[in-house]
């Protein structure tokens, strides 16, 4: 960089310029003055302009080493995935610290070599706490935990994040409220604490304002290894079987595309400030009911949508929260703090005939055979005629 002033006893570049065409117009012809004046102002200009700046960042900014710590599988076996898509977009150079004990040719492990070059998957036994510390190593930016469950998990993590001064996303669950209804962050939790939300207060008091937490709801993606939530709708209606829904079915839910959920998480980049010991609801700002995901379930396959009422709190095969307010995250603060754009994907759309999800559904053969219907709770519809008919059918 050049200095700010010339060093003592010399002029700058400008002036020792200046003062050579000086003396040389003392001594030569017309011409030679006139070039001498040319060279001076030439390098004038450039002596006067501003040094090129490198690009604007900061340790926190989007650009820097983002670490993924991903587990087997389950519900959140997906987002690893589309979080590395969207980290590399954001022009972060990506880790995935991949749980060994997740099968390399199930999905969306198999995808790994699809991810864009910046991304680096190293699989470790997520068991040895030395090792996991290690995979993380000491250069990231970022770090974010979509593997912990208990405070014992996220400890070599929370070590590695201390060493390179990272901000900590977690990725915790909305499992842990005990409201019902539409949830917002301050919502109750349970008590005693899930194992995430132990996590989260073990986050506030190691890392101070560094760190983050996220809590989603139903996920679903093209490369989910957990099909249960909409898979129950479609198994149903392929088969002409009744939809045992719990109450009227009118109760609000939140179902999120995979990717959603990621550009969600993504979103902290750059906010790291405004997110710094904050929590979020992690799922889709397009909400539907229990009744439209059934309705659009049947659609798909040309069936009729035969719903029937359960009594509330009826524990049953149905996948959502079976009482009679709903369970859904609210999703305004993350948009409104961190400027998430919104969902891009719609589940009822993803679910209709030309959607992704059902032509996966009806490709995998997951339409044929019999299907275990043994909890239902079918035989417990029929106390409920009056409110819905002979059948318990509404439509």
């Amino acid at each position: 960089a050049r200095s700010a002033s010339p060093p003592q006893g010399s002029c700058c570049y400008t002036r020792r310029c200046c003062t050579d065409a000086t003396q040389l117009s003392a001594t030569t012809p017309v011409i030679m003055r006139a070039a001498a004046v040319v060279l001076a102002l030439a390098l004038g200009a450039e002596c006067f302009a501003p040094a090129p700046t490198a690009r604007s960042s900061t340790a926190l900014n989007a650009a820097g080493h983002a670490v993924i710590v991903q587990n087997k599988g389950g519900g959140h076996g997906e987002i690893g995935f589309h979080l590395a898509k969207n980290l590399a977009d954001k022009d972060l150079t990506v880790t995935i610290v991949q749980d060994s004990a997740a099968k390399k040719e199930a999905l969306p492990f198999s995808k790994y070599g699809e991810l864009p070059s910046s991304v680096n998957v190293e699989w470790v036994d997520t068991s040895d706490a030395s090792a996991v510390e290690a995979a993380c190593g000491d250069k990231a930016t970022h770090v974010f935990d979509n593997n912990s469950k208990k405070p014992g998990d996220a400890a070599p993590i929370i070590s590695a994040a201390k060493k390179s001064d990272a901000f900590y996303s977690f990725v915790s669950s909305a499992g842990m409220y005990a409201a019902k209804g539409m949830l917002k962050e301050e919502k109750k939790v349970k008590d005693p604490p899930t194992g995430q939300r132990e996590v989260e207060m073990t986050l506030e008091k190691e890392l101070p304002g560094r760190w983050t937490a996220f809590r989603p709801q139903y996920i679903y993606g093209p490369y989910t290894n957990k099909r249960d939530y909409l898979d129950w709708f479609l198994n149903r209606a392929a088969r002409d079987l009744p939809m045992p829904v719990p109450a009227d079915a009118q109760q609000p839910v939140s179902v999120t595309h995979c990717e959603d959920v990621a550009s969600l998480i993504g979103s902290v980049v750059g906010k790291e400030s405004e997110a710094g010991g904050e929590i979020f609801n992690c799922g889709t700002n397009k909400m539907c009911s229990y009744d439209d995901v059934c309705i659009a379930a049947a659609n798909a396959l040309g069936k009729e949508a035969l719903v029937t009422a359960l009594p509330p709190d009826t524990k049953s095969s149905f996948p959502f929260r079976p009482n009679a307010e709903g369970f859904a995250v609210r999703v305004r603060k993350v948009m409104s703090t961190l400027g998430w754009e919104g969902a891009k994907h719609n589940v009822l759309e993803d679910i209709a005939a030309d959607g992704f999800y059902t032509k996966d559904f009806l490709a995998l053969g997951l339409d044929q055979g019999d299907l275990d219907t043994s909890k239902d709770g079918l035989e417990l519809c029929q106390n409920l005629e009056q409110d819905y008919g002979t059948r318990g059918v509404h439509l």
